[in-house]
């Protein structure tokens, strides 16, 4: 299995750090992530797009995104591959 992350602040200003969000392409093109100054998580599928944070953020704000177990084990499981790690910001 092959995944691509991405973590980025929004700058938009949740916390004193602004908005940190982690984001992971998984191999059946669904894009999770982790909102962790919201502690939001959300999942949608990327249809043919690129995958950055500008894919991310339109999925976000627009409110296409959707949530499950999968989204929330990504994101606030132990060893989710959208949890938080030292050097990730």
């Amino acid at each position: 299995m092959s995944l691509t992350t991405i973590v980025f602040n929004t700058g938009r200003l949740y916390t004193a750090s602004g908005q940190i969000i982690k984001a992971t392409l998984h191999d059946d093109g669904v894009v999770t992530f982790m909102d962790h100054s919201r502690k939001v998580d959300g999942m949608f599928t990327l249809d043919g797009g690129v995958f950055d944070q500008a894919a991310v953020m339109a999925a976000y704000d627009s409110g296409t995104c959707t949530n499950d177990m999968r989204s929330f084990g990504d994101g606030m499981s132990r060893g989710g591959c959208n949890t938080l790690i030292d050097g990730d910001i």
